[in-house]
């Protein structure tokens, strides 16, 4: 398939999958080197710290994706979809925790970087869901 003839938000959503993969790396790079503090307490640091494998998985699923998904072939669809789900998951995952230890309020500067975070990796995640279901006949 040309690019004129693959559907724009296609394009979009592989951009986008790369741009969080790649970020989501690069946040664990700092975390690990202590170059950022992402925890207010030693049980918020155990709850990220049960995170850097299934992160690995939105990563990997995403970076495939993002590399096939312009090329409309099967292997990006099965792979945005796996990443969308696992995008779903770890915002789901994140929000609940949050909610349940109080974690967005009061908001500060880092909390508020949080939760756009958390609202990122849901919203991406459902929009990709819909897009790909949108598009699967193309695939």
């Amino acid at each position: 398939m040309d690019d004129n003839s693959r559907p724009v938000s296609i394009t979009v959503l592989s951009a986008l999958l790369a741009f969080t993969a790649l970020g989501t790396a690069l946040f664990w790079a700092l975390f690990f080197s202590g170059k950022i503090d992402a925890t207010e307490t030693e049980q918020d640091d155990a709850f990220e710290k049960a995170f850097p494998v299934a992160d690995s998985w939105m990563i990997a699923c995403s970076l495939l994706a993002s590399i096939n998904l312009p090329r409309m072939n099967r292997k990006g669809l099965l792979a945005g979809a796996a990443a969308a789900s696992a995008l779903i998951f770890l915002g789901c995952m994140d929000i609940l925790y949050s909610v349940e230890n109080g974690k967005y309020f009061p908001i500060t500067a880092d909390r508020a970087q949080m939760l756009v975070i958390h609202l990122w990796t849901v919203s991406l995640g459902s929009w990709a869901t819909a897009v790909l279901y949108k598009h699967r006949d193309l695939f």
